[in-house]
């Protein structure tokens, strides 16, 4: 037999955290806990199923619209390149007081592109690059809190705390293994 129980569960929506209490049936043995885990098993295995099918939607959906994308994009770079094409040989005569032409149709021009640094070296060859000719003010060093080391030592200081929190878990067996954990953090 089952106990009959109001549950909270929380249920966060965007920053809000809302409680919906739901009659819950309990229960009161250890086999009904295994009844109960074992049909949760089979509500995982209709979850998954379900996920899976919607997955493979998804991407036959993305498939069919990339291969519908694909004339019209390059129809579309045949036409930027058509109007560059015309474009660039003017560009003089056409950006004598502005740098955008504006028609009925749109607008067309040139724009400045944000600065950015080029190399054809990567970061490290950069730094050691910048170190040794004595322009280490341009390499950055990003300062962060070391959070495995607080946890490790635990040193005592005002303002930081640590903590830990129990969380119930369930793992059903299901048909089909994908683990899929359900964690819910017990409130105190």
């Amino acid at each position: 037999m089952y106990t009959n129980h109001i549950v909270e569960n929380e249920k966060m929506t965007d920053t809000i955290a809302r409680i919906k209490k739901t009659d819950t049936l309990v229960p009161n043995s250890i086999s009904q806990a295994s009844a109960l885990l074992g049909k949760l098993g089979k509500t995982q295995d209709s979850i998954n199923k379900i996920e899976a099918a919607l997955k493979e939607k998804i991407a036959k959906l993305k498939e069919e619209a990339l291969k519908k994308l694909e004339p019209l994009i390059i129809d579309r770079d045949k036409k930027v390149n058509a109007l560059f094409t015309f474009a660039h040989p003017r560009k003089e005569e056409l950006t004598k007081e502005v740098k955008s032409i504006v028609l009925a149709t749109g607008i067309f021009g040139w724009r400045l592109t944000p600065p950015s640094v080029q190399s054809d070296m990567d970061d490290e060859a950069i730094i050691q690059l910048l170190k040794n000719t004595g322009n280490s003010k341009f390499v950055r060093i990003i300062e962060e809190v070391n959070r495995h080391l607080l946890l490790e030592e635990k040193p005592l200081i005002a303002g930081i705390n640590y903590s830990q929190s129990d969380e119930f878990f369930v793992v059903p067996k299901q048909t089909r293994k994908k683990p899929k954990i359900l964690t819910h953090a017990i409130d105190r």
